[in-house]
């Protein structure tokens, strides 16, 4: 009797062994389902990623003038579009342009919200402007000449002809619409050249000035007298009227030292920007001549078509044997 007792109490306890049995193997089946927990080095990854993603979006901010935006809309909204504003696009170091980079330190700014607690270029003196400016583009050697130029001497500053905020031409931030706008405020002498029958200031079929103030001169200092881009007025001249530079065989002389005597280079009412009439400037050097060249039938030769040139065409020099006067 107690021998069947124990073999029933054997049996009665096998379907608990056979539920412990399959819990564990269900719970062994859903630990290697589990995906990992994340490694050491994989969290301190992680971390790296978002701190360095953190830092990127601070100095992109501050950069695009995020802290100016509340009161200056405008203003930021158009920096981020000029080519100051556009260094975001190619530069990735503090290089990069900010409402700081000229106006300062602005944090006061932001808490007392009074003009005095930043900088404006505008309200500097020009030499204190310019400092501002040219911290950035005393890279460009044709800036190198600024100091001590004409207009440096004259007490201007580089916002005397761009402007930061407000260009009306965007290629080179000028704060009117032309380079020829913006040199003419001043030098208004040279305005009628536009409309003199003999110009270098022409303009193409589009409206476009073709050659410009800046082709002969440059505005932040030059090599020669005048602000020229050359060392010397005939120099420039040849840049383009190669064909005049000679030596020649013959030469004449006063094309030789300087283009000017002869020629106005902004314009003239004459042909070839000549500073008189042809047979009018011939003869302020050569008078002597006049006897040679008798009337014929009430007409004088010198004002006859071209004047001396009709004969003498090659003024500036010849290389024939025989071109001791220019003639052809």
């Amino acid at each position: 009797m107690e021998q069947e007792h124990l073999t029933t109490n054997r049996w009665a306890m096998t379907p608990r062994a056979i539920l412990l049995a399959i819990a564990i193997l269900f719970a062994s089946i859903l630990a290697s389902d589990a995906p990992p927990g994340p490694t050491v080095h994989a969290q301190a990854q992680t971390q790296s990623q978002d701190a360095g993603l953190a830092r990127s979006s601070t100095f992109s901010e501050a950069r695009l003038g995020a802290r100016c935006l509340p009161c200056h809309d405008k203003i930021v909204t158009s920096f981020a579009l000029n080519i100051h504003g556009k260094t975001k696009n190619s530069l990735v170091t503090e290089r990069a342009m900010a409402c700081e980079s000229c106006h300062g330190n602005s944090d006061q700014h932001r808490v007392s919200l009074a003009a005095a607690d930043t900088v404006n270029p505008a309200k500097l003196t020009s030499a204190k402007a310019d400092e501002s400016c040219l911290a950035c583009h005393s890279r460009d050697l044709r800036r190198n000449d600024w100091h001590a130029g004409k207009h440096d001497r004259s007490d201007m500053s580089c916002l005397s002809c761009h402007s930061m905020h407000n260009a009306k031409s965007p290629e080179r931030m000028l704060a009117r619409q032309t380079v020829e706008d913006t040199c003419l405020r001043c030098h208004n002498e040279e305005r009628k050249a536009l409309f003199q029958r003999s110009t270098h200031l022409f303009r193409t079929e589009s409206n476009h000035m073709k050659v410009s103030c800046t082709s002969c001169h440059n505005p932040h200092g030059g090599e020669g007298r005048k602000m020229l881009v050359a060392d010397t007025t005939n120099g420039l001249c040849y840049q383009c009227h190669a064909e005049r530079r000679g030596p020649f065989l013959w030469e004449h002389a006063p094309v030789q030292e300087n283009c000017l005597a002869c020629h106005s280079p902004h314009g003239s009412n004459n042909a070839k920007l000549l500073r008189a009439r042809s047979h009018q400037l011939c003869q302020q050097c050569h008078l002597n001549l006049i006897v040679r060249h008798q009337a014929v039938a009430s007409f004088d030769v010198f004002a006859l078509d071209r004047g001396c040139v009709n004969c003498h065409n090659q003024i500036h020099g010849s290389n024939h044997p025989a071109g001791r006067q220019f003639t052809r």
